[in-house]
């Protein structure tokens, strides 16, 4: 869209951060990569920052919890200075914070975190507050609706200048037959789902002795969790610690992560009724097949058995799903390739960037 259709705009984006004052890797798909993206038009100034001390602007995005000390007073504060100033307020949210468990809120384990309880009321506090709310899910939209009417709906979409772009495994290498990898990457609060599928892996591990073996990133943190995984070849692997950062982890994970199967399991809780798809495109952008819970969150972007396997949240369902991948090399390639293209026909920011800016006129105009 050229700019002379577009009235000109200045953002101000409040990222949410940490306590190394870093955007955390939520800020960096859903705002940062995708508002820098040299697709955008020029008709849009956006300001990044941790701080907004009422600046002439015509709208302040605030991402999730802001910022690591954030308060009821903190929020109040902002939300006055947005009023005094005459911006609208857009407010980013991407997970569904009003079901989440206490002991997963950003920010609650920190010693200088408020109470659980005064997060909760500064995210309700916030979603009453804006002017518009913008969210990665329909299902999260319609959580919302009873507090903000004004929501819109923008997936994911991951940023093409950070990923190298893979194909799928070969049945062997140059050196011979390999073992396949089954892999699992996510944050580190998915425990429970993880657990839910642990006696799948076991049996697929048994039956395969030798020839396969098992690769986290994040997932998992608590000890019981990694003590159960000690009976199973498998391996917990990080990047270095430069590499942790959004923008690098993506460069690392393309290029260092060779998967056949990439699973995805997620426990039908209420909260992760909201999750996006987010892994499906993750996993594409490596090149491995996935498998995923048929859930919400990946039912209508994976198609089963062509672009990943949907399966039940059951044992044997999962234990036949990567059975099926492991035994037919076919399958599990056309898989793979048909989410890698899925993603880079469909999902990355040099098709989807442009959706940024509409959602922008549609939460400002109609604020």
């Amino acid at each position: 869209m050229g700019t002379s259709s577009r009235r000109q705009r200045t953002v101000h984006v409040l990222y949410e951060y940490g306590p190394d004052l870093y955007p955390h890797g939520s800020a960096f798909v859903r705002l940062i990569r995708p508002l820098t993206h040299p697709r955008l038009d020029k008709a849009n100034k956006f300001i990044f920052d941790r701080e907004y001390r009422g600046q002439n602007v015509d709208a302040v995005i605030v991402d999730r919890l802001w910022r690591p000390d954030i308060s009821p007073t903190l929020a109040r504060k902002l939300v006055d200075d947005v009023r005094s100033s005459g911006a609208k307020l857009i407010y980013a949210l991407d997970d569904n914070f009003l079901d989440l468990p206490p002991e997963r809120f950003p920010f609650a384990a920190l010693p200088q975190a408020r109470p659980v309880d005064e997060l909760f009321w500064v995210v309700r506090f916030l979603l009453q507050q804006a002017d518009g709310l913008l969210v990665t899910t329909g299902a999260l939209r319609e959580r919302l609706l009873s507090l903000n009417s004004h929501v819109v709906v923008l997936p994911h979409a991951l940023d093409e200048r950070l990923l190298i772009q893979r194909e799928a495994q070969r049945e062997s290498s140059p050196f011979g037959p390999r073992k396949h990898v089954i892999g699992y990457m996510g944050t580190l609060t998915h425990d429970e789902d993880l657990l839910m599928i642990l006696p799948a892996l076991r049996s697929v591990c048994q039956r395969h002795e030798g020839d396969v073996e098992l690769q986290i990133v994040g997932v998992a943190e608590q000890e019981h969790t990694l003590k159960a995984l000690n009976d199973l070849p498998a391996h917990t692997i990080s990047p270095k610690r430069g590499e942790t950062a959004y923008p690098l982890f993506m460069l690392w994970f393309t290029t260092r992560i060779f998967w056949d199967i990439a699973i995805a399991p997620l426990e039908a809780t209420r909260f992760n009724q909201c999750k996006s798809d987010i892994k499906f495109l993750d996993y594409g952008a490596i090149g491995a097949a996935g498998v995923f819970s048929r859930v919400p969150a990946y039912a209508s972007s994976v198609r089963h058995m062509e672009s990943g396997l949907l399966i039940e949240n059951d044992s044997k369902a999962w234990e036949e799903g990567l059975e099926a991948l492991l035994s037919d090399s076919d399958l599990r390639m056309r898989v793979a390739g048909n989410a890698s293209r899925a993603l880079y026909q469909e999902r990355t920011l040099e098709q989807c960037a442009h959706h940024w800016l509409s959602a922008l006129d549609r939460l400002l105009e109609g604020a």
